[in-house]
Protein backbone atom coordinates (compact mmCIF):
# COMPACT_ATOMS: atom_id res chain seq x y z
CA UNK A 1 0.00 0.00 0.00
CA UNK A 2 0.82 3.60 -1.10
CA UNK A 3 -0.16 6.62 0.87
CA UNK A 4 -1.22 8.96 -2.03
CA UNK A 5 0.38 12.50 -2.27
CA UNK A 6 -3.11 14.67 -2.80
CA UNK A 7 -3.29 16.78 -6.06
CA UNK A 8 -2.61 20.45 -5.06
CA UNK A 9 -6.19 22.21 -6.60
CA UNK A 10 -6.68 25.83 -7.38
CA UNK A 11 -8.89 28.26 -9.29
CA UNK A 12 -7.64 29.61 -12.09
CA UNK A 13 -8.28 33.72 -13.05
CA UNK A 14 -12.12 34.43 -13.69
CA UNK A 15 -10.86 36.31 -16.69
CA UNK A 16 -13.85 36.33 -18.90
CA UNK A 17 -12.12 34.00 -21.39
CA UNK A 18 -14.05 30.57 -21.99
CA UNK A 19 -13.64 27.78 -20.02
CA UNK A 20 -14.05 24.00 -21.05
CA UNK A 21 -16.98 21.81 -19.84
CA UNK A 22 -17.75 18.50 -21.19
CA UNK A 23 -20.20 18.29 -24.77
CA UNK A 24 -23.46 18.19 -23.70
CA UNK A 25 -23.80 18.52 -20.86
CA UNK A 26 -25.60 22.23 -20.85
CA UNK A 27 -29.09 20.54 -20.32
CA UNK A 28 -30.45 20.83 -17.90
CA UNK A 29 -29.70 24.27 -16.99
CA UNK A 30 -28.14 24.13 -13.79
CA UNK A 31 -29.92 27.77 -12.85
CA UNK A 32 -32.70 25.44 -12.47
CA UNK A 33 -31.87 23.24 -9.58
CA UNK A 34 -29.65 26.73 -8.17
CA UNK A 35 -26.31 24.77 -8.83
CA UNK A 36 -23.12 26.22 -9.88
CA UNK A 37 -19.88 25.73 -11.86
CA UNK A 38 -15.97 26.40 -11.15
CA UNK A 39 -13.30 25.31 -12.78
CA UNK A 40 -10.05 23.75 -10.67
CA UNK A 41 -6.92 23.17 -10.94
CA UNK A 42 -5.27 20.20 -10.36
CA UNK A 43 -1.13 20.24 -10.00
CA UNK A 44 0.77 16.92 -9.27
CA UNK A 45 3.00 14.56 -9.95
CA UNK A 46 3.05 10.87 -11.43
CA UNK A 47 5.55 8.58 -11.19
CA UNK A 48 7.73 11.81 -10.76
CA UNK A 49 6.15 13.55 -13.77
CA UNK A 50 4.45 16.90 -13.29
CA UNK A 51 1.15 17.14 -14.73
CA UNK A 52 -1.76 20.12 -14.18
CA UNK A 53 -4.87 19.49 -15.63
CA UNK A 54 -8.98 20.75 -15.15
CA UNK A 55 -11.86 20.11 -12.83
CA UNK A 56 -15.07 20.98 -13.62
CA UNK A 57 -17.28 21.39 -10.62
CA UNK A 58 -21.41 21.71 -10.58
CA UNK A 59 -22.53 21.58 -6.50
CA UNK A 60 -25.26 23.78 -4.92
CA UNK A 61 -25.22 27.28 -4.48
CA UNK A 62 -26.60 26.84 -1.19
CA UNK A 63 -23.96 24.75 0.63
CA UNK A 64 -26.78 23.48 3.63
CA UNK A 65 -28.34 21.65 0.53
CA UNK A 66 -24.85 19.73 -0.19
CA UNK A 67 -25.75 16.19 0.33
CA UNK A 68 -21.97 15.23 0.97
CA UNK A 69 -21.65 12.97 -1.60
CA UNK A 70 -19.77 13.54 -4.69
CA UNK A 71 -19.55 12.07 -8.22
CA UNK A 72 -16.46 12.21 -9.90
CA UNK A 73 -16.35 11.41 -13.13
CA UNK A 74 -13.25 11.20 -15.65
CA UNK A 75 -13.88 13.04 -19.10
CA UNK A 76 -14.66 10.64 -21.94
CA UNK A 77 -12.13 10.24 -24.81
CA UNK A 78 -14.84 12.25 -26.89
CA UNK A 79 -14.97 15.21 -24.93
CA UNK A 80 -18.51 14.38 -23.45
CA UNK A 81 -19.26 13.18 -19.67
CA UNK A 82 -21.88 10.53 -19.83
CA UNK A 83 -22.44 9.64 -16.09
CA UNK A 84 -23.40 13.62 -16.62
CA UNK A 85 -25.61 13.28 -19.43
CA UNK A 86 -27.69 10.52 -17.84
CA UNK A 87 -28.03 10.98 -14.31
CA UNK A 88 -27.68 15.43 -13.69
CA UNK A 89 -31.41 15.46 -12.72
CA UNK A 90 -31.16 12.85 -10.31
CA UNK A 91 -27.92 14.13 -8.89
CA UNK A 92 -29.03 18.01 -8.69
CA UNK A 93 -32.58 17.53 -7.23
CA UNK A 94 -30.62 14.83 -4.56
CA UNK A 95 -28.05 17.93 -3.53
CA UNK A 96 -25.28 15.64 -4.89
CA UNK A 97 -21.82 17.68 -6.12
CA UNK A 98 -20.55 16.14 -9.47
CA UNK A 99 -16.47 16.49 -10.26
CA UNK A 100 -15.21 16.06 -14.10
CA UNK A 101 -11.75 14.76 -13.65
CA UNK A 102 -9.96 15.59 -16.96
CA UNK A 103 -7.30 12.50 -16.21
CA UNK A 104 -6.40 11.35 -19.23
CA UNK A 105 -3.91 12.79 -21.69
CA UNK A 106 -5.90 12.39 -24.40
CA UNK A 107 -8.99 14.38 -23.26
CA UNK A 108 -6.83 17.73 -22.30
CA UNK A 109 -4.90 17.42 -25.26
CA UNK A 110 -8.24 16.77 -27.86
CA UNK A 111 -10.21 19.05 -25.83
CA UNK A 112 -9.60 21.11 -22.90
CA UNK A 113 -6.79 23.01 -24.71
CA UNK A 114 -8.03 23.43 -28.05
CA UNK A 115 -11.39 25.01 -26.34
CA UNK A 116 -8.98 28.01 -25.29
CA UNK A 117 -5.25 27.65 -26.42
CA UNK A 118 -3.32 30.65 -24.17
CA UNK A 119 -5.66 29.84 -21.30
CA UNK A 120 -4.64 26.18 -21.18
CA UNK A 121 -1.47 26.70 -22.51
CA UNK A 122 0.61 25.50 -19.20
CA UNK A 123 -1.69 22.18 -18.85
CA UNK A 124 0.07 19.29 -19.49
CA UNK A 125 0.12 15.04 -18.85
CA UNK A 126 3.12 13.46 -19.38
CA UNK A 127 2.96 10.60 -21.97
CA UNK A 128 3.14 9.50 -26.07
CA UNK A 129 1.77 12.48 -28.08
CA UNK A 130 -1.77 12.72 -28.66
CA UNK A 131 -1.51 14.60 -32.00
CA UNK A 132 -1.35 11.47 -34.61
CA UNK A 133 -4.52 9.44 -32.50
CA UNK A 134 -7.62 8.68 -34.13
CA UNK A 135 -10.55 8.92 -31.69
CA UNK A 136 -12.55 7.07 -34.15
CA UNK A 137 -13.14 3.01 -32.33
CA UNK A 138 -13.92 1.48 -35.79
CA UNK A 139 -16.48 -0.47 -34.13
CA UNK A 140 -16.98 -2.31 -37.42
CA UNK A 141 -13.42 -3.43 -38.11
CA UNK A 142 -12.13 -5.73 -35.10
CA UNK A 143 -8.93 -5.15 -35.74
CA UNK A 144 -8.58 -1.83 -35.57
CA UNK A 145 -11.14 -1.14 -32.91
CA UNK A 146 -8.20 -3.59 -30.41
CA UNK A 147 -5.28 -1.19 -31.89
CA UNK A 148 -7.52 2.03 -30.52
CA UNK A 149 -8.17 0.53 -27.43
CA UNK A 150 -4.78 -0.98 -26.72
CA UNK A 151 -2.97 2.78 -28.25
CA UNK A 152 -6.00 4.08 -25.75
CA UNK A 153 -5.02 2.06 -22.66
CA UNK A 154 -1.05 3.17 -23.57
CA UNK A 155 -1.49 6.95 -24.07
CA UNK A 156 -3.32 7.27 -20.79
CA UNK A 157 -1.47 5.37 -18.12
CA UNK A 158 -0.98 8.37 -15.93
CA UNK A 159 -4.94 8.41 -15.18
CA UNK A 160 -5.12 6.23 -12.56
CA UNK A 161 -2.64 8.16 -10.73
CA UNK A 162 -4.05 11.30 -11.19
CA UNK A 163 -7.95 10.19 -10.09
CA UNK A 164 -6.46 9.03 -6.77
CA UNK A 165 -4.34 11.97 -5.82
CA UNK A 166 -7.49 14.27 -7.26
CA UNK A 167 -10.43 12.33 -4.78
CA UNK A 168 -7.66 12.54 -1.73
CA UNK A 169 -7.53 16.26 -2.73
CA UNK A 170 -11.35 16.59 -2.76
CA UNK A 171 -11.28 15.43 0.77
CA UNK A 172 -8.80 18.09 2.08
CA UNK A 173 -8.62 21.62 3.07
CA UNK A 174 -8.35 24.03 0.03
CA UNK A 175 -10.72 22.16 -1.93
CA UNK A 176 -14.18 23.21 -3.69
CA UNK A 177 -16.39 21.64 -0.48
CA UNK A 178 -16.15 23.30 3.04
CA UNK A 179 -14.01 21.31 4.94
CA UNK A 180 -15.80 17.90 6.58
CA UNK A 181 -18.45 18.42 4.18
CA UNK A 182 -17.86 15.25 1.92
CA UNK A 183 -19.01 12.31 3.12
CA UNK A 184 -18.57 10.38 0.37
CA UNK A 185 -16.78 9.78 -2.84
CA UNK A 186 -17.76 7.44 -5.74
CA UNK A 187 -16.38 7.07 -8.84
CA UNK A 188 -18.98 6.46 -11.89
CA UNK A 189 -18.20 6.03 -15.68
CA UNK A 190 -19.63 4.82 -18.83
CA UNK A 191 -18.26 2.97 -22.03
CA UNK A 192 -14.51 4.21 -22.13
CA UNK A 193 -14.65 6.18 -18.92
CA UNK A 194 -16.23 2.99 -17.66
CA UNK A 195 -12.64 1.37 -18.75
CA UNK A 196 -10.83 4.20 -17.02
CA UNK A 197 -13.19 3.30 -14.26
CA UNK A 198 -12.90 -0.60 -14.18
CA UNK A 199 -8.74 0.14 -14.88
CA UNK A 200 -8.92 2.17 -11.65
CA UNK A 201 -10.70 -0.43 -9.64
CA UNK A 202 -7.81 -3.07 -11.14
CA UNK A 203 -4.97 -1.07 -10.88
CA UNK A 204 -4.91 1.71 -8.37
CA UNK A 205 -7.72 1.08 -5.77
CA UNK A 206 -6.03 -1.67 -3.75
CA UNK A 207 -2.60 0.24 -3.92
CA UNK A 208 -3.00 4.20 -3.70
CA UNK A 209 -4.79 4.79 -0.36
CA UNK A 210 -5.41 7.82 2.14
CA UNK A 211 -3.28 8.25 4.85
CA UNK A 212 -5.32 6.48 7.37
CA UNK A 213 -5.46 3.45 4.99
CA UNK A 214 -9.18 4.19 3.76
CA UNK A 215 -9.72 3.95 -0.02
CA UNK A 216 -9.93 7.05 -1.70
CA UNK A 217 -12.97 6.53 -3.68
CA UNK A 218 -15.98 4.60 -1.59
CA UNK A 219 -17.46 3.29 -4.03
CA UNK A 220 -17.81 2.31 -8.02
CA UNK A 221 -20.46 2.48 -10.92
CA UNK A 222 -18.72 1.01 -14.14
CA UNK A 223 -21.06 1.10 -16.79
CA UNK A 224 -20.85 -0.32 -20.58
CA UNK A 225 -17.78 -1.64 -20.42
CA UNK A 226 -17.74 -5.67 -19.64
CA UNK A 227 -14.43 -6.74 -18.61
CA UNK A 228 -13.08 -9.17 -15.53
CA UNK A 229 -15.69 -9.91 -12.70
CA UNK A 230 -15.20 -7.24 -10.52
CA UNK A 231 -14.71 -9.54 -6.72
CA UNK A 232 -13.61 -8.59 -3.24
CA UNK A 233 -12.96 -4.45 -4.26
CA UNK A 234 -14.28 -3.53 -0.73
CA UNK A 235 -16.19 -1.08 -1.02
CA UNK A 236 -19.82 -1.11 -3.02
CA UNK A 237 -19.64 -1.47 -6.54
CA UNK A 238 -22.64 -1.20 -8.93
CA UNK A 239 -22.40 -2.40 -12.32
CA UNK A 240 -24.54 -1.01 -15.03
CA UNK A 241 -24.75 -3.08 -18.56
CA UNK A 242 -27.14 -2.06 -21.04
CA UNK A 243 -28.10 -5.14 -23.58
CA UNK A 244 -26.81 -3.60 -25.92
CA UNK A 245 -23.34 -3.32 -24.54
CA UNK A 246 -23.17 -7.48 -24.28
CA UNK A 247 -26.20 -8.97 -27.01
CA UNK A 248 -23.78 -10.25 -28.75
CA UNK A 249 -21.72 -13.53 -27.78
CA UNK A 250 -18.47 -12.71 -28.86
CA UNK A 251 -17.07 -8.77 -28.49
CA UNK A 252 -13.99 -9.64 -29.65
CA UNK A 253 -13.07 -6.60 -31.17
CA UNK A 254 -11.84 -5.24 -27.94
CA UNK A 255 -9.27 -7.06 -26.01
CA UNK A 256 -10.54 -8.95 -22.69
CA UNK A 257 -14.34 -8.08 -23.69
CA UNK A 258 -16.11 -11.29 -25.38
CA UNK A 259 -17.59 -14.01 -23.58
CA UNK A 260 -19.45 -12.09 -20.80
CA UNK A 261 -17.14 -12.53 -18.60
CA UNK A 262 -18.09 -9.71 -16.13
CA UNK A 263 -21.43 -12.12 -15.00
CA UNK A 264 -21.08 -12.52 -11.28
CA UNK A 265 -23.56 -13.43 -8.60
CA UNK A 266 -24.28 -10.38 -6.57
CA UNK A 267 -23.29 -10.03 -2.91
CA UNK A 268 -23.31 -8.43 0.00
CA UNK A 269 -20.87 -10.01 2.15
CA UNK A 270 -18.55 -7.12 3.72
CA UNK A 271 -15.33 -6.55 1.29
CA UNK A 272 -17.18 -8.06 -1.69
CA UNK A 273 -20.90 -5.80 -2.10
CA UNK A 274 -21.98 -6.12 -5.22
CA UNK A 275 -25.01 -5.34 -7.73
CA UNK A 276 -25.22 -6.30 -11.50
CA UNK A 277 -27.87 -4.78 -13.36
CA UNK A 278 -28.43 -5.52 -16.83
CA UNK A 279 -30.51 -3.79 -18.59
CA UNK A 280 -33.26 -5.55 -20.77
CA UNK A 281 -33.77 -4.22 -24.67
CA UNK A 282 -31.47 -1.20 -24.12
CA UNK A 283 -28.67 0.66 -26.20
CA UNK A 284 -25.73 1.56 -25.06
CA UNK A 285 -26.83 5.25 -25.48
CA UNK A 286 -29.88 6.62 -24.69
CA UNK A 287 -32.36 8.18 -27.74
CA UNK A 288 -35.73 8.31 -25.69
CA UNK A 289 -34.81 12.49 -25.57
CA UNK A 290 -34.43 15.35 -28.32
CA UNK A 291 -31.62 15.48 -29.77
CA UNK A 292 -31.03 11.86 -29.77
CA UNK A 293 -34.30 10.90 -30.80
CA UNK A 294 -33.90 11.85 -34.20
CA UNK A 295 -32.99 8.73 -36.55
CA UNK A 296 -31.79 11.00 -39.67
CA UNK A 297 -28.76 12.13 -36.63
CA UNK A 298 -27.73 8.52 -36.01
CA UNK A 299 -27.89 7.48 -39.80
CA UNK A 300 -25.68 10.19 -40.87
CA UNK A 301 -23.10 9.30 -37.59
CA UNK A 302 -23.20 5.35 -39.15
CA UNK A 303 -23.09 6.36 -42.61
CA UNK A 304 -20.29 4.33 -43.00
CA UNK A 305 -22.70 1.48 -42.00
CA UNK A 306 -25.24 1.82 -44.71
CA UNK A 307 -26.73 -1.59 -44.07
CA UNK A 308 -27.85 -1.29 -40.87
CA UNK A 309 -31.58 -0.92 -40.90
CA UNK A 310 -33.10 1.23 -38.18
CA UNK A 311 -36.71 0.80 -37.27
CA UNK A 312 -39.09 3.59 -37.73
CA UNK A 313 -37.92 5.37 -35.01
CA UNK A 314 -35.48 5.24 -32.30
CA UNK A 315 -35.53 3.27 -28.77
CA UNK A 316 -37.76 5.56 -26.21
CA UNK A 317 -36.56 3.07 -23.49
CA UNK A 318 -36.14 4.73 -19.80
CA UNK A 319 -32.35 4.95 -20.39
CA UNK A 320 -31.32 7.89 -18.80
CA UNK A 321 -34.02 7.04 -15.80
CA UNK A 322 -32.65 3.58 -15.09
CA UNK A 323 -28.97 5.21 -14.84
CA UNK A 324 -30.42 7.27 -12.35
CA UNK A 325 -32.02 4.54 -10.18
CA UNK A 326 -28.66 2.41 -10.34
CA UNK A 327 -26.84 5.80 -9.28
CA UNK A 328 -28.83 6.52 -6.79
CA UNK A 329 -29.06 2.51 -5.23
CA UNK A 330 -25.33 2.65 -5.04
CA UNK A 331 -25.70 6.41 -3.05
CA UNK A 332 -27.72 5.08 -0.50
CA UNK A 333 -25.82 2.11 -0.11
CA UNK A 334 -22.51 4.00 0.55
CA UNK A 335 -24.06 6.78 2.19
CA UNK A 336 -26.30 4.81 4.72
CA UNK A 337 -25.94 1.05 4.27
CA UNK A 338 -29.13 0.63 2.44
CA UNK A 339 -29.39 -2.44 0.51
CA UNK A 340 -30.09 -2.18 -2.88
CA UNK A 341 -32.16 -5.01 -5.03
CA UNK A 342 -31.11 -7.95 -6.89
CA UNK A 343 -32.42 -8.18 -10.29
CA UNK A 344 -32.35 -11.21 -12.86
CA UNK A 345 -29.67 -11.62 -15.44
CA UNK A 346 -31.40 -11.10 -19.07
CA UNK A 347 -31.84 -14.53 -20.30
CA UNK A 348 -29.40 -16.20 -22.34
CA UNK A 349 -30.78 -18.54 -25.31
CA UNK A 350 -29.11 -21.90 -26.66
CA UNK A 351 -26.78 -20.11 -29.71
CA UNK A 352 -25.32 -17.81 -27.18
CA UNK A 353 -27.52 -14.35 -27.75
CA UNK A 354 -30.03 -13.26 -25.66
CA UNK A 355 -33.44 -14.89 -25.92
CA UNK A 356 -36.56 -12.90 -26.41
CA UNK A 357 -40.64 -12.60 -25.82
CA UNK A 358 -43.24 -12.89 -28.33
CA UNK A 359 -42.85 -9.13 -29.21
CA UNK A 360 -39.15 -9.57 -30.14
CA UNK A 361 -37.83 -7.63 -26.98
CA UNK A 362 -35.27 -9.22 -24.65
CA UNK A 363 -36.61 -11.81 -21.63
CA UNK A 364 -35.15 -10.66 -17.89
CA UNK A 365 -32.37 -8.39 -16.59
CA UNK A 366 -34.35 -4.90 -15.09
CA UNK A 367 -37.32 -4.41 -16.80
CA UNK A 368 -39.06 -1.17 -18.09
CA UNK A 369 -42.81 -0.50 -18.03
CA UNK A 370 -42.55 -0.53 -21.83
CA UNK A 371 -41.47 -3.93 -22.24
CA UNK A 372 -44.16 -5.33 -19.90
CA UNK A 373 -46.90 -3.11 -21.32
CA UNK A 374 -45.36 -2.83 -24.77
CA UNK A 375 -46.66 -0.81 -28.07
CA UNK A 376 -43.47 -1.83 -29.98
CA UNK A 377 -40.22 -4.10 -30.32
CA UNK A 378 -37.31 -2.89 -29.03
CA UNK A 379 -34.33 -3.92 -30.45
CA UNK A 380 -30.91 -2.98 -28.39
CA UNK A 381 -28.64 -3.26 -31.74
CA UNK A 382 -30.60 -2.83 -34.67
CA UNK A 383 -29.93 -5.38 -37.17
CA UNK A 384 -27.80 -5.45 -40.75
CA UNK A 385 -30.51 -6.17 -43.46
CA UNK A 386 -29.34 -9.48 -43.03
CA UNK A 387 -31.22 -9.88 -39.88
CA UNK A 388 -27.58 -10.20 -37.77
CA UNK A 389 -27.17 -7.67 -34.92
CA UNK A 390 -24.80 -4.81 -35.45
CA UNK A 391 -22.19 -3.34 -33.27
CA UNK A 392 -23.95 -0.30 -32.99
CA UNK A 393 -24.35 1.66 -29.44
CA UNK A 394 -27.90 3.54 -30.10
CA UNK A 395 -31.36 0.79 -30.06
CA UNK A 396 -34.24 1.44 -31.99
CA UNK A 397 -37.93 0.36 -31.93
CA UNK A 398 -40.57 -0.71 -33.86
CA UNK A 399 -44.68 0.18 -32.97
CA UNK A 400 -46.77 -2.70 -33.43
CA UNK A 401 -49.68 -2.48 -36.03
CA UNK A 402 -53.39 -2.07 -35.11
CA UNK A 403 -54.56 -5.40 -35.00
CA UNK A 404 -51.67 -6.26 -32.62
CA UNK A 405 -52.52 -3.50 -30.65
CA UNK A 406 -56.37 -4.80 -30.73
CA UNK A 407 -55.11 -8.40 -29.72
CA UNK A 408 -53.48 -7.11 -26.41
CA UNK A 409 -55.83 -4.23 -25.13
CA UNK A 410 -59.20 -3.56 -24.90
CA UNK A 411 -58.94 -0.18 -25.73
CA UNK A 412 -56.66 3.05 -24.73
CA UNK A 413 -58.21 3.17 -21.50
CA UNK A 414 -57.04 -0.36 -20.35
CA UNK A 415 -53.66 0.03 -21.93
CA UNK A 416 -53.28 3.13 -19.51
CA UNK A 417 -54.65 1.08 -16.60
CA UNK A 418 -52.13 -1.53 -16.86
CA UNK A 419 -49.15 0.77 -17.97
CA UNK A 420 -49.90 2.89 -14.66
CA UNK A 421 -50.39 -0.30 -12.58
CA UNK A 422 -47.03 -1.96 -13.90
CA UNK A 423 -45.08 1.86 -13.22
CA UNK A 424 -46.16 1.97 -10.09
CA UNK A 425 -45.06 -1.78 -9.46
CA UNK A 426 -42.16 -1.03 -10.73
CA UNK A 427 -41.20 2.58 -8.60
CA UNK A 428 -42.30 0.23 -5.47
CA UNK A 429 -39.53 -2.42 -6.10
CA UNK A 430 -37.02 0.27 -6.76
CA UNK A 431 -36.50 -0.01 -10.02
CA UNK A 432 -37.47 3.84 -11.00
CA UNK A 433 -37.23 6.82 -9.29
CA UNK A 434 -40.96 8.13 -8.30
CA UNK A 435 -39.51 11.64 -9.81
CA UNK A 436 -38.91 10.26 -12.95
CA UNK A 437 -41.72 7.79 -13.39
CA UNK A 438 -44.45 10.97 -14.37
CA UNK A 439 -42.57 11.64 -17.70
CA UNK A 440 -43.39 7.80 -18.56
CA UNK A 441 -46.94 7.94 -17.55
CA UNK A 442 -47.71 11.15 -19.70
CA UNK A 443 -46.00 9.61 -22.73
CA UNK A 444 -48.24 6.48 -22.09
CA UNK A 445 -50.90 8.73 -22.92
CA UNK A 446 -49.86 10.04 -25.86
CA UNK A 447 -49.55 6.43 -27.36
CA UNK A 448 -53.21 5.73 -29.85
CA UNK A 449 -54.44 2.26 -29.18
CA UNK A 450 -57.59 0.96 -31.69
CA UNK A 451 -60.72 -0.25 -29.38
CA UNK A 452 -61.29 -3.91 -30.18
CA UNK A 453 -63.61 -4.42 -32.99
CA UNK A 454 -62.89 -0.98 -34.96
Amino acid sequence: MHVVTPAVLRRPPTDGSPTFAPYGTHVPPLDAYDYIEEEWIAVGEEDGRPYATTLCVRRPRDAARFSGTVIAEPLHVHGIAPIWIYTAPYIMRSGHAWVEITAQKTTLDMHVKPANPQRYEDLRIEGPDTADFDPNPNLGNPELSRVFWSELERRNGAAGAILAQVGAALRSPGSPFAEGSVGRIILAGHSQTGSVTTYYIRDVHHVQRLDDGSPVYDGFFPSGFPFEAFRDVGVPVVQVMSDGDVSLPDYSFRPGYGGRKYRREDSDKPGDQYRLYELAAVAHMGTRTAPYDDPSLWKATFAAEPDVVFGSRMSRLPHFELFSVGLHHLVEWVAHGTVPPRAERIVVGTDGYFATDEHGSSRGGVRSVQLDVPHSTYLANPPYSDGAPSYLTVGSEEPFDAPKLGSLYRDKADYVERFDRRLDELVGAGWLLAEDAEDLRREARQVEIPAQGE
